[in-house]
Formats: C-alpha cells, structure tokens, sequence
C-alpha cells in the first residue's frame, strides 16, 4: 500500500498546531520531519524541541530525516519523543552497521538516505537491517528545486534488493513529489511518498484531504 508522508518543514511555520490537525483529518500517513544542521546540508531546520513539542500533539507516526554530521548525538534524546522511524545520511556516520544497530536497540525502525550522488551499493550489507530507505530525488536542503530523473533507476535497484534481502521495506521518495513524478517513482518500486509544497503544503485555504486523495489517485 501506498503511504503519503507529510513534509512538516514545507507548513505554515506559524501555524504548525493547526498544520497537524489538517493533516490528522487528511488521514496523512507519517509526518516526514526535517533535522538539518546547516552543515551537511546548507540549511537549518526544525529542531528537537519543535520535535517533542509536536510528538506531543498528534497521533500520526513520525520519520525524521535527520540530516548532519554525529548524528548519534541526537539518537537517544530523539527515541525518548516516541519517534517511531529515524533515517540518517550514509556519508554522515564512520560505520554506518553501528549506528544502525543503536537507533534499532532505541526501539525506532532505522532509515538510510541516499543523496542523487549516492551510489545505492550502500545498502548491500544493511539492508536487512533498516525499515526505510529514502531515496531524495533532489538535493536535499531546500523546497521546491527540480526532480532528478536519474533517480528512478536508483528507486528500481534499491526496490530489487529489497525483493531479494527485506520485502516489508519502506522505500521513500522525496523531493517535488507530486501528480506528475509519483506514476514513475511508483511503477519504479517507491511505496512512500514524502509531500511538500508540490503536493500538499499550497496554503492556508487548501484542502489537504483533497491534495492527499490526488497524489493517490495518480499512482
């Protein structure tokens, strides 16, 4: 089954209470929360208090995309919110086995992120280890750039691995998915789709159970 993950990062940052409660009655299926440190990517977003304080608020299931450097700096304070997925940059950690293995003893499903760059050979020796994989079919940092369509083929080998190795693995895409880019990313092995500005986020006045039901509609 298809699952749409809302990009909370792309929301009214004014409004993030009513946000959640939008997507809650648009029956979103995960909340994609963006951690940057302005150092692995060139941007600063969303941090652990924003976090707690919406993992307080809503029923819906989280992914943090936890994009910096040390990333194990945050694992604990961040599994004690109740996160239930933590994805994490190959290119991020020295042993990437290891830190796997921490975020899975913390009782989050772990996640791999792989940049456009990023070969998905990555995945070889953890891949039945990890619960997602999110494959950014931008460069991650910024909303609103232009799909990579070099990526699809990344999707498929990433989507063969998984039939052989880990077939319950979530496979994300993430970066201008919308009604145009999902048909590709689905026929190519995607089953999550993380929704920005291209998607969902459109405004005060948008109907977000709407927007939901087209990006679905359009698989």
């Amino acid at each position: 089954m298809i699952k749409v993950s809302a990009s909370i990062m792309c929301g009214n940052s004014m409004k993030y209470g009513e946000e959640l409660r939008r997507l809650e009655e648009a029956n979103v299926d995960l909340i994609h929360f963006d951690m940057m440190d302005g150092s692995f990517v060139p941007n600063i977003a969303m941090g652990l208090y924003l976090l707690e304080a919406m993992k307080k608020n809503t029923n819906i299931p989280f992914d943090v995309h936890l994009a910096a450097w040390e990333p194990s700096r945050y694992y604990e304070e961040i599994a004690g919110y109740g996160v239930e997925y933590l994805s994490i940059h190959a290119e991020a950690v020295k042993h990437l086995h290891r830190d796997i293995q921490k975020i899975n003893s913390l009782g989050m499903g772990a996640g791999v992120v792989l940049n456009p760059a990023t070969n998905a050979n990555v995945l070889e020796y953890i891949i039945e280890d990890i619960k997602m994989v999110t494959v950014m079919t931008v460069d991650p940092g910024f909303a609103g750039q232009k799909f990579i369509p070099s990526q699809l083929k990344k999707i498929q080998e990433v989507k063969k691995m998984a039939e052989k190795y880990n077939k319950d693995l979530l496979i994300s895409v993430d970066g201008n998915i919308n009604a145009n880019t999902i048909p590709n990313c689905v026929a190519n092995g995607a089953n999550v789709l993380v929704a920005g500005t291209s998607s969902i986020f459109k405004g005060d006045d948008a109907d977000y159970k709407k927007l939901v039901e087209i990006m679905k509609e359009s698989v």
